[in-house]
């Protein structure tokens, strides 16, 4: 089984290189965030024997789940624990499919530290713990990836003296992804790579910043126990990171056991 997750930062510009991404890897799940569209187009995916499932507006936001498989349930935003966020809606997606749970999850970015929408990314994120008590076990099946806006250790950041502090690297988004990460999943690249250091998934457009791997692990696919002893490689893919027009994010992706 192959999982993608990746933040294309506009689906309608990024469109072919999705495609050309799905006949290369051939992934079971891609996951996409920050779609900024209302709509996706299915007959391209359908074509290629995938389904589309898609929470998305006209905003920045959108989160998607190209699938092999049909989903026997939808989990949009935090309805499922009666909570209304419209914001949530168009950026939590999961997807029961069979045994697996499967969400696509695109965390606010919460700029400028310190302001109201810096601590509703914090309530978002603990509110996904919530979610995961209310709705699952750690013995469940469950896969959330996505844009979680925040890099879990020094390793995982270019300069952790120089960004300490700073949105996506500070004190109180890694307390609240630890506390995630406490209910019963792990960070995939962890478990096969725990002390490497340099891997990124997202890079700023300029200082050639890409160029010169200055750059943040914001990017990650969590995955409970039971997945974790079936996971047999995961990489991020800097070939695509580095095509003409590119998302400011590479794909994550990772190998299963079946």
């Amino acid at each position: 089984m192959k999982v993608i997750t990746w933040n294309v930062n506009s689906y309608n510009i990024r469109k072919s290189q999705i495609l050309t991404l799905i006949s290369e890897k051939s992934p079971d799940f891609l996951l996409l965030q920050e779609t900024k569209t209302d709509k996706l187009e299915e007959s391209p995916y359908r074509n290629l024997g995938y389904k589309v499932y898609h929470a998305g507006g006209k905003g920045r936001n959108g989160v998607a789940i190209i699938s092999k498989r049909e989903a026997e349930k939808l989990f949009i935003g935090f309805e499922a624990i009666g909570e209304e966020d419209p914001q949530a809606k168009e950026r939590i997606l999961g997807g029961k499919f069979g045994e697996l749970y499967i969400f696509s999850i695109y965390v606010p970015n919460g700029s400028p530290v310190g302001s109201d929408y810096f601590f509703y990314k914090i309530q978002f994120i603990y509110k996904l713990r919530e979610m995961l008590e209310k709705l699952f076990t750690p013995e469940d099946l469950i896969v959330l990836g996505g844009d979680f806006n925040v890099a879990p250790e020094p390793e995982d950041v270019y300069d952790p003296i120089l960004l300490e502090g700073q949105i996506c690297f500070n004190e109180r988004e890694r307390k609240a992804f630890k506390y995630l990460l406490e209910w019963g999943l792990y960070d995939a690249l962890r478990v096969k790579y725990p002390n490497k250091k340099g891997v990124f998934t997202w890079w700023d457009y300029q200082f050639s910043a890409f160029k010169k791997n200055l750059g943040m692990r914001l990017d990650h696919l969590l995955i409970t126990k039971p997945l974790s002893e079936r996971l047999r490689e995961i990489e991020v893919d800097l070939k695509t990171r580095g095509l003409p027009k590119p998302s400011d994010h590479a794909p994550v992706i990772a190998d299963f056991l079946d």
